[in-house]
């Protein structure tokens, strides 16, 4: 097959993917990333300047959805002064939460299972700072008694996300930001009807805002 370049449109995976393609012999100059990775440049300029506006050492930070660790590895890397705690199943998808998404994907159970502790852990720049939760959410909460600061919610479906922030909400420290993914996205739809339940539910004592990058929301009001 002839080809011009290549162009990765996925976000999950893309180091990988890109490092796949070059050990097949690509040219790296044939290989565009600048698709998915202008998004991404927003979410982590976002992430840098709010770590400096918090300026907090004395809460924790958190993602729900961590997969193959490409953005915890930033959380790490700005927010390097607090503990990172990271929950996972790092078997994909949980048949429990797919049977309730439905309505608003077309997810399948064991999505996004090509992840583990190890790779994860090898891309955080201190990972000293870093707690790994594995298994069921909510579940995996048992135990902590921390407050947060900043909590990355990246979940893909519906039940996650709500659960998510029926979790964190009572645990934010004031300032505090929540942020999710994919609620833009039409491909999952599940986050977007989580958070419009939550904040309707809350009597809209919180807030959602764009940050930029398209797809994430960042609900304020903590």
């Amino acid at each position: 097959m002839e080809w011009d370049v290549i162009v990765i449109t996925s976000a999950p995976g893309l180091e990988n993917i890109k490092n796949q393609l070059i050990e097949m012999g690509i040219d790296r100059r044939k290989i565009d990333t600048s698709f998915v990775e202008m998004p991404l440049l927003s979410r982590i300029t976002f992430l840098q300047r709010m770590s400096e506006i918090q300026r907090t050492e004395d809460a924790a930070v958190a993602e729900v959805g961590v997969f193959e660790g490409d953005f915890a590895k930033w959380i790490n890397r700005f927010y390097c002064n607090q503990m990172l705690h990271l929950f996972d199943t790092f078997e994909g998808f949980d048949k429990r939460d797919i049977e309730k998404d439905n309505l608003y994907s077309n997810a399948n159970v064991g999505d996004y299972a090509n992840t583990s502790v190890e790779m994860v852990m090898k891309k955080m720049p201190f990972p000293e700072k870093v707690v790994i939760h594995k298994g069921y959410f909510p579940d995996t909460t048992q135990g902590i008694n921390e407050l947060f600061a900043f909590v990355n919610l990246d979940v893909d479906l519906y039940e996650p996300t709500y659960k998510g922030l029926m979790y964190f909400k009572e645990r934010m420290i004031s300032g505090g930001i929540i942020l999710v993914h994919d609620y833009f996205a039409t491909n999952f739809q599940g986050p977007r009807n989580a958070v419009d339940r939550f904040i309707e539910e809350m009597n809209d004592m919180y807030r959602k805002y764009p940050i930029g990058d398209g797809i994430s929301i960042m609900i304020t009001g903590f």
